[in-house]
């Protein structure tokens, strides 16, 4: 059944508030949010329940001098102020939001609202500051106050990290599964009459015999220990079934021995207790149950006739929603019932701290894929996981990171990559587990060969990858682009290797037309003749088509200049592929360690080693590597020689790379 989604925070800004100094950041409908440990993630999530959060006291949104951020000198007494501004979309489909926000508009195309706390310093006539205080406003017009009316209507919900989910769902008024039924108005008769069933039922204990014995014998016992008391009547009774505790006692049981909420692994009451809040905080706009005398009385006001359509009248003589509404009916169907339902609809952000707590991996995968892409409800994560980020949205992801000593947050909401390049982004991040989020710097490489070898040369060069937060990626082919503009967007540094790709052109004479053509000879050794470089040629256009240079400005033919700029960029280029740079580069005793290593992964016997050898001796490299590729495998050889690579096999562009980088994560966290 097609449904709305809620309303979103589209924007964030945050000004001087603990670990940010100043930053802006963009959001979407769903966000995943990322970074390491101390980095703000949790003060994020608490900025912005200063504005939304309905369980926030007015002294919880009191700030101090320790709310400042750690690099403004004594921010109360020199009058610095703190800002939080909340841009909220989505949320045009429903009237009474539009009502109740009209202050808050601050664009109509697309229509947006804005929210915003100031906590700031009341001065006296003489410009002393006498005290701090904080207001929080709609719209532009400071004058206009957000209250907790309009939290009632917008709101926000955190769950936090360390999170006691067996006592959120344990049976009594504040249990979530109370708050989801008392949502559907449970008609008060029905309950009185259960109630009164099951009081007759429970009353039949006291025939028993046995309770009849053991009330006569209390009886007894106290009139004898009472002396002549007055009204020492003794009466058992079982409990009363009041109506409102009868629902108070609901709770969920699980599996066929159906075990309660406290004999469930942490991970089933994690998952039992996030199903239910989703289903707390969706948009009830559209009533999944309808009363008879409720639906009669929406019967008159429905001229279209859109009721009769949707429901289905029950045995119980209820209204059922029907499951099979397409989109245009759903929409006329919520229009009316946003016109005609006059109770107020909550629209709730979800936010959850860590929400792979106690999850096994698969699980984590399934249940938040489903959360993530299906949902309706406007939720935010703060997560380390790989398992989730690795099912996240390309556009949902929110990377905190330090800069010049202040936090930053960056997001993808606004990234433009196109359907093709985003499905095979999310397709290798996903197979990849989100690995590509993680990193303090990414090596972006076109193949499973330097996927081995680059972390092996690192550690070689004394520079192990994983010390400095390092990943490769390797995205098995040469189309950079929309990966750089991923990691742009989040702003994570990131280096790329990739083949030079030479080549050779050479003309000839159309044997009908008689019209020269020219060819391109690849998989050649470098004659003397004319160069030239597919690489370099994919990688300019690459930078121009991201805006990092102009075609101009790249210097045609002059293929050393060109390396050298884009080195400035990030891009480093062979010559041929990296296996023939390394075949080329390596000494006598390094090529007597790859035909050994050819010798040991074949499977033929004496003479297709010899062909091999003579091929590395008469410097037939390109000759070598198809051996290589027909007869073992160019993963499978790579993966072998990471533990026998040498320094002096290491291409040159490929060591300069990786110092390159590693100098980046150094400056930028030591």
């Amino acid at each position: 059944m097609a449904e709305h989604n809620n309303p979103y925070i589209s924007r964030v800004k945050i000004i001087n508030y603990r670990n940010f100094l100043d930053t802006d950041v963009q959001l979407d409908h769903k966000q995943v949010v990322i970074g390491e440990n101390n980095i703000g993630k949790t003060n994020f999530l608490r900025a912005i329940q200063l504005i939304l959060d309905r369980d926030f006291s007015d002294s919880d949104r009191q700030l101090t001098e320790s709310d400042f951020h750690d690099s403004i000198d004594a921010p109360m007494i020199n009058g610095e102020v703190i800002e939080i501004t909340l841009e909220i979309k989505g949320y045009e489909h429903n009237k009474k939001l539009v009502a109740q926000f009209e202050d808050a508009i601050i664009s109509v195309t697309p229509p947006t609202l804005q929210f915003k706390y100031k906590f700031f310093p009341v001065y006296d006539d003489k410009e002393n500051i006498l005290y701090y205080t904080y207001e929080i406003h709609k719209g532009k017009n400071e004058d206009v106050r957000f209250t907790y009316e309009d939290r009632s209507y917008i709101n926000i919900y955190v769950i936090k990290a360390l999170r006691d989910v067996e006592r959120e769902l344990r049976p009594g008024k504040s249990s979530t599964l109370y708050k989801l039924v008392k949502q559907y108005e449970i008609s008060s008769v029905d309950l009185e009459e259960i109630s009164e069933g099951m009081q007759l039922a429970a009353d039949k204990i006291l025939e028993l015999d046995e309770i009849i014995h053991i009330k006569e014998a209390i009886q007894n016992r106290f009139e004898s220990l009472s002396g002549l008391q007055s009204d020492t009547e003794v009466t058992l009774r079982t409990f009363d079934v009041d109506t409102n505790r009868l629902l108070y006692a609901l709770q969920a049981y699980m599996g066929l021995k159906q075990r309660p909420v406290e004999e469930l692994s942490l991970g089933l009451a994690n998952i039992l207790y996030v199903s239910l809040m989703l289903l707390l905080l969706k948009d009830k706009t559209v009533r999944p149950i309808i009363k008879r005398e409720d639906f009669e009385n929406l019967l008159l006001k429905d001229t279209a006739g859109i009721l009769p359509r949707h429901y289905t009248k029950s045995e119980k003589d209820n209204f059922i929603l029907n499951n099979d509404i397409d989109e245009e009916d759903f929409t006329s169907l919520y229009e009316f019932m946003d016109e005609n339902n006059f109770n107020p609809q909550a629209f709730t952000i979800l936010a959850v701290e860590e929400p792979e707590a106690h999850l096994h991996p698969l699980l984590q995968r399934l249940i938040y894929r489903e959360v993530l892409h299906k949902s309706n409800t406007s939720v935010i994560f703060t997560s380390h996981s790989t398992f989730i980020t690795s099912v996240t949205p390309l556009n949902s992801i929110v990377h905190i990171r330090k800069v010049n000593g202040s936090s930053k947050i960056y997001s993808t909401a606004t990234t433009l990559i196109g359907d093709p390049e985003r499905n095979d982004i999310e397709r290798y991040v996903d197979a990849k587990r989100g690995e590509l989020y993680f990193g303090k710097a990414i090596i972006l490489v076109e193949g499973i060969t330097e996927e081995y070898l680059v972390p092996a040369a690192s550690e070689l060069l004394g520079y192990p990858l994983d010390d400095y937060g390092i990943v490769v990626c390797n995205i098995n082919s040469t189309n950079f682009e929309p990966y750089i503009k991923l990691l742009n967007a989040l702003n994570i540094p990131w280096i790329l290797f990739t083949d030079g790709d030479y080549y050779e052109k050479s003309t000839s004479v159309h044997p009908v037309s008689g019209k020269l053509i020219t060819s391109k000879r690849y998989h050649i050794m470098a004659t003397g003749a004319k160069e030239y470089f597919k690489g370099n040629e994919n990688i300019g256009n690459v930078l121009v088509n991201l805006g990092e240079l102009t075609k101009e400005g790249i210097p045609d033919g002059d293929y050393a200049a060109q390396d050298s700029l884009f080195r400035d960029e990030g891009c480093y280029i062979g010559y041929y592929t990296f296996e023939v740079d390394l075949l080329e580069k390596a000494s006598a005793s390094d090529l007597t360690v790859i035909k050994n290593l050819y010798a040991e992964l074949i499977i033929g016997g004496k003479k297709m080693r010899e062909n091999f050898e003579i091929e590395l001796d008469a410097k037939l490299y390109w000759n070598a590597l198809q051996k290589i590729d027909d007869n073992i495998g160019k993963g499978r050889f790579a993966q072998r020689l990471a533990g026998s690579l040498t320094k002096s096999m290491i291409p040159n562009y490929i060591i300069t790379g990786i110092i390159d980088i590693v100098n980046t994560v150094k400056e930028e966290y030591e």
